[in-house]
């Protein structure tokens, strides 16, 4: 049933291995897809689309399936079958539901339609129907019944009572379609596919003089015929099962781990690191991470032939989870240390600036967030002396040395785990690897794992050694610290940065451990390929149930940033109320039970999804009404006012930016599929009346054209390559019917249909456009900043839950690493969704003063809040409790001037995030510098010390801590100055001392 012996070719292995080099592309990224996987793709994409508008120039075939045959071309270019066979079928599936359930609700809202008329009107109008017909045709000589089909779409069987049950019934649906649409987007093809087949009833039915339910079929049949021709290119021509795609993706990822170890080599070797391939090598890690998360679903429906089953294949991905954690924790830590020394340069020219400026201390001198900055620069000056320097320079060199064995034993590793990987996914069928090919892997496996161990031991002892001879001059002849009037923050920092970067390189050599044991096991256990059966199907359930899950389906990007902010926070709220964190002891409401109803229904109606809705309803309605009014009927049928409607149906949007991009692309996409669809009808036909054979091999080449733009363009223009597929198949298809099955109202052919395509594209354009701008276009703006400010306010709680946790006995505390872990990741996924809304915030109408750079650069710090305080929530159940109160007595974390500063702080960014209000200029802030005044508090009076303890592992994670604790406090400084120069700053005190 599986496919994998088409990886069975050489030319995969180059492409699946993905190694990192420093080499330019030679290709442009659209260009990028000329290896083996993408042009197999490409081919079943194509062959798909390809056969199914055969099926218009067949004559048999066109005759059977209706004017309409184009669409099931059409269905395979919205939804390509580029992936797996499981997920094709689910979002066919998805389609297809939405077909027959718009069917289906249009046949109850034509019988109830008409039943609104009364017999005797409906006779009544049947027989002036005849007399017309019967009238025109003496004078005209044409066939009465062809006059008679012409009248009734001229809206002569047009009553008031018919069409207005037609446009509620309809307009109720397409309402709750689209609110279902805006709360889980794996709905959009439902939704879509739904709404279109509705507007078929919508727009004809009250034109039809009797019940006809097979209206809906003129749609349905194709679409199904479309998808049916997906599913079975997806068996026949290299077909691939989902244990198979898993694998290749998680050969790539392996492959990236060694990534972090060479940009950390190249450190040590004095060599410059940008932060921006730093900031790329972590987000294609995670990238291509959470690509592997939604197809993990459907291993257990999975059918394929191999070594592994789904059960190997998910305890495998949980290792490589967490070796990718170690490996973007050693990028992350890299991150911190150069962007702290590039603000810190920058704070350090500012405090020169003003110090050149003279005593004078003008007001007109002063500028937003100068107290600030200024604060922490004499901070940074008073922490770096040229010994610090020395000494950072040699613990840097030092720890090259102790540390490149267990980074070289890491990426000999990294190889093996990867090679093991790609050699169980491929030859599954063809060319199947000898046993002793895996007895081989065993032994390297084997004498990885005790290298590595060797590696990590002695790089525990050697490197803590080199910590120690460095700073030999602080301790003593029995190796306790030697407290003196010179000891001050910094004697100590370089240990602790040195520590930090230990524990790092430490846990990557761990996890990698951990995996090469898994791999190991997995590699020993199963000896023999064998064809694994489905095991359930609960998984696939609750992802298709849960709307916040990724989507794999090929035409649904998931990348808007569609969430409601406040039911995000509604969910992450029920999340803390399980861990027993409370947001506050809140009074309660005094508003009567009615009053309370009323609000909760307002607001249901009118949030983000609520609005998306009465949107749509509304350019539905402003679109449609031509269409059932006695004096436009006609000319709304003819001129194909139908692809208006749906025109102006897709182009609504929840928020302003995706609406504004989406406007664009969409335009383009359909300039492009026009001319496609111009090009390859003059040259298969010229200009006759269309040349099966000519333009059979015509389409051939623009549908290849067409599907090469579909599938390998980023997902954010997955509307615009759609719309160019559509529009290209739409002017074949109906080109070709006006010789072949002529019809009224047929739109013309080649540049007569592509005219009339553009002008009502444009006209939906039009009205969508309206309907989106008044009576308030939706911002994303708001929209995100909304969200983040949620998010900080998450934070808050977090932070109280991290105080109310920390150094205290593990019988006394309410969670556990998973629990941590998965409120970790709930923040980090909730602020990966705005990336796609921040991405459009270019083309957004917003008149509040945030602009994309304060959004982007507020969402970064919040993740760094989040890492840090995640990090702090793990150590405060695993670090010892003598541990947990020495960062107390050092840090003063459970002080309570520093939890009231830090909570006043984070309270004033999420007004801020909330209001646009500028921030008052007199904060506690820079928090980092408070905490290194307690630092040095704790110094000069009491601090406890020694070799012995330095040696000591739990140390290390304490230094973690430290630097954890930190980076939070950073974090927020950031912010705070961050929003300062977006939004400004009030309440300035002016001191005429010389304080700044």
């Amino acid at each position: 049933m599986s496919g994998e012996q088409s990886a069975d070719n050489s030319a995969d292995t180059a492409t699946t291995k993905n190694e990192p080099s420093d080499k330019k592309r030679s290709l442009p990224s659209l260009l990028d897809h000329f290896n083996g996987n993408d042009l197999k793709t490409l081919f079943r994409c194509s062959a798909a689309a390809w056969i199914a508008s055969l099926l218009i120039f067949i004559e048999p075939s066109l005759h059977s399936i209706g004017v309409s045959t184009f669409f099931a071309a059409l269905v395979l270019f919205v939804t390509p079958p580029a992936g797996i066979l499981l997920i094709y079928l689910l979002g066919s599936l998805s389609l297809l539901f939405g077909l027959c359930l718009g069917w289906a609700w249009g046949i109850l809202t034509m019988k109830a339609a008409l039943a609104a008329r009364p017999a005797s009107d409906t006779q009544a109008q049947l027989q002036a129907l005849q007399q017309a017909a019967v009238a025109q045709s003496q004078d005209t000589g044409q066939n009465a019944t062809v006059i008679s089909q012409r009248l009734v779409y001229q809206g002569h069987m047009l009553d008031a009572r018919v069409t207005a049950v037609y446009y509620v019934m309809i307009c109720v649906f397409i309402y709750f379609l689209a609110r279902l649409r805006a709360g889980n987007v794996k709905l959009t093809l439902l939704h879509l596919f739904g709404t279109i087949v509705v507007d078929v009833f919508l727009l004809i039915g009250p034109l039809l003089p009797s019940f006809t339910p097979l209206l809906g079929q003129t749609l349905v049949k194709p679409g199904a015929i479309g998808v049916g021709i997906g599913a079975a290119c997806c068996l026949i021509f290299f077909p691939q099962s989902t244990s198979y795609v898993v694998l290749r993706k998680m050969e790539q990822l392996v492959r990236m781990f060694d990534v972090p170890l060479d940009l950390t080599r190249k450190r040590f070797a004095a060599e410059p690191l940008e932060l921006k391939q730093l900031r790329q090598s972590k987000n294609d890690m995670i990238a291509l991470h959470k690509a592997i998360e939604p197809e993990l679903a459907f291993l257990p429906l999975d059918i394929s032939r191999g070594r592994w089953n789904d059960s190997d294949v998910k305890g495998l991905q949980e290792c490589i989870r967490q070796t990718m954690l170690a490996s973007i924790s050693l990028l992350d830590f890299h991150i911190t240390t150069i962007t702290a020394l590039q603000k810190g340069a920058k704070a350090g020219l500012k405090y020169d600036e003003y110090s050149n400026r003279g005593p004078a201390g003008e007001k007109s001198s002063r500028e937003i967030g100068q107290r600030h900055v200024l604060q922490y620069a004499e901070l940074i000056k008073a922490l770096r002396t040229p010994e610090h320097t020395d000494l950072r320079i040699r613990m840097t060199e030092a720890m090259g040395e102790t540390t490149s064995q267990v980074r070289q034993a890491c990426s000999e590793s990294i190889s093996i785990v990867a090679e093991c990987i790609h050699t169980v996914n491929t030859r599954r069928w063809i060319r199947q690897p000898a046993q002793q090919v895996f007895d081989g892997f065993i032994q390297e496996l084997e004498a990885a794992v005790a290298t590595l161990q060797s590696a990590r031991g002695a790089c525990i002892v050697s490197t803590t050694e080199a910590i120690l001879d460095c700073h030999s001059d602080l301790f003593d002849d029995l190796g306790q610290l030697k407290v003196t009037d010179t000891l001050q923050p910094q004697s100590l920092q370089a240990m602790m940065v040195a520590m930090v970067m230990e524990e790092r390189i430490l846990s990557v050599a761990e996890a990698t451990e951990a995996m090469l044991k898994h791999v190991l096991q997995l590699t020993t256990v199963q000896k023999r390929h064998r064809i694994w059966l489905p095991s359930r199907i609960r998984y696939a359930i609750s992802w298709i149930l849960n709307g916040n899950r990724t989507v794999p389906v090929a035409g649904v990007s998931d990348d808007g940033g569609t969430n409601d902010p406040d039911a995000v926070d509604e969910q992450s709220k029920k999340v803390r109320e399980r861990l027993r964190l409370i947001r506050g002891y809140e009074a309660p409401t005094s508003a009567a039970p009615v009053a309370r109803a009323i609000v909760a229904t307002y607001r249901w109606l009118t949030n983000p999804a609520g609005m998306y809705a009465i949107r749509m309803v509304v350019v539905t309605l402003a679109t449609a009404i031509p269409a059932s009014l006695p004096h436009s009927a006609g000319f709304f049928y003819r001129e194909k006012g139908l692809w208006a409607v749906i025109t102006a149906q897709t182009c609504v949007l929840l928020y302003m930016a995706d609406f504004t991009f989406s406007l664009i692309s969409r335009a383009l996409g359909t300039v492009i599929g026009g001319v496609f669809g111009l090009v390859a009808w003059y040259m298969g036909s010229g200009s006759g009346p269309g040349n099966p054979y000519g333009l059979a091999a015509s389409v051939a080449l623009f549908t290849v054209i067409s599907m090469w733009l579909r599938i390998f363009l980023p997902l954010a223009y997955t509307q615009a390559t759609a719309m160019c597929g559509v529009t290209f198949i739409l002017i074949i298809g109906f080109s070709y019917d006006n010789q072949h099955l002529p019809q009224y109202g047929s739109p013309g052919r080649g540049y007569q249909a592509f005219w009339k395509r553009l002008v009502t594209v444009l006209l939906g354009f039009l009205a969508a456009t309206i309907v989106q701008l008044f009576p308030k276009p939706p911002s994303a703006t708001a929209h995100v900043c909304k969200t983040l400010s949620n998010t900080v306010r998450t934070l808050s709680d977090y932070y109280a839950l991290l105080l109310s946790h920390w150094s205290r006995a593990k019988q006394d505390t309410h969670i556990g690493p998973a629990a941590i872990e998965g409120l970790t990741l709930e923040v980090a996924e909730t602020l990966s969704s705005l990336n796609g809304s921040i991405a459009l915030l270019k083309v957004d109408f917003s008149a509040g003063p945030f602009d994309q750079a304060a959004l982007r650069q507020t969402q970064e710090q919040c993740q760094n809040m989040n890492q840090a305080l995640g990090r702090l929530l793990y150590l405060s159940t695993t670090l010892p409790k003598e541990f947990q109160e020495r960062l107390v007595t050092t840090l003063g974390v459970l002080d309570d001037g520093a939890i009231g500063n830090v909570m006043a702080v984070l309270v004033i960014i999420e007004q801020a995030l909330r209001t646009g209000s500028p921030l008052p200029e007199r904060l506690p802030v820079p928090l980092v510098r408070t905490c290194f005044e307690s630092l040095s508090h704790a110094q000069h009076h009491k601090i406890e010390l020694s070799s012995s303890l330095v040696r000591d592992e739990n140390y290390r994670r304490y230094c973690v801590a430290v630097s954890s604790y930190l980076k939070f406090l950073s974090a927020i400084d950031d912010l705070v100055l961050a929003l300062k120069e977006t939004l400004g700053e009030r309440h300035v005190v002016y001191v005429w001392d010389g304080d700044v």
